[in-house]
């Protein structure tokens, strides 16, 4: 298997699919939750902020405990976990002679970073649960990726969209047809990529130009 198919099983699959809010693929997560890394490489910094410079990195399927939550937004409208469709699907149920639950705020808040020690924290957007990411394997997702490339994939989101699965769509809703991909020159481009980017750079660059933590 090549690496592009490799880093796409990996990256994709993981980051995109297992959650109940694909929108921003961020999980409901809490103080004491033992979570996987689901990215190649997890930046660990040493302040809740993409500005600070990593110390390390977690590597994919790592297991760490979340010590505590950094940096609380609300998930936008357009999202399945979201206040507003929340809210809506409990007034549907109360429509449907069921008793709607109270709409709570933890239900529809999402945090940035995870704290997993002193002056540790890495991005909730490559973490899941142990057991979303049990729930998934090697084989299936080669199967999934297989099927979208060959075009045999279905339309629009696969399986159920509430409960999480290998979600992949097109364009136009699906119907765009695609051409072979040119997985070694993915390969090639993706080696070219790697360590051209400096942290330590982009830090002079903000300073200079008052941008970001330099405000």
């Amino acid at each position: 298997m090549s690496n592009f198919m490799s880093n796409t099983i990996n990256l994709t699959f993981f980051s995109l699919v297992i959650l109940s809010s694909p929108s921003l693929a961020i999980e409901k997560l809490k103080a004491g939750d033992v979570v996987r890394s689901a990215c190649e490489k997890n930046p660990i910094f040493s302040k809740p902020s993409a500005f600070s410079i990593p110390s390390g990195n977690l590597s994919f399927g790592d297991k760490v405990t979340i010590a505590g939550l950094e940096g609380q937004f609300e998930l936008p409208d357009s999202d399945y976990s979201s206040k507003k469709a929340l809210e809506r699907k409990e007034r549907n149920a109360a429509g449907e002679n069921s008793t709607p639950k109270a709409v709570k705020k933890e239900d529809y808040v999402r945090f940035t970073f995870a704290k997993i020690s002193e002056s540790k924290f890495i991005s909730t957007s490559c973490l899941v649960s142990e057991k979303n990411f049990a729930d998934q394997t090697i084989e299936r997702s080669e199967e999934k990726v297989a099927a979208l490339a060959s075009g045999k994939a279905k339309r629009n989101f696969s399986e159920d969209e509430d409960e999480g699965d290998l979600r992949a769509v097109r364009g136009a809703a699906g119907g765009a047809k695609g051409g072979k991909a040119n997985f070694e020159l993915a390969d090639s481009l993706i080696s070219q990529s790697q360590g051209v980017y400096s942290y330590q750079l982009l830090m002079d660059f903000r300073k200079a130009g008052g941008l970001g933590e330099f405000k």
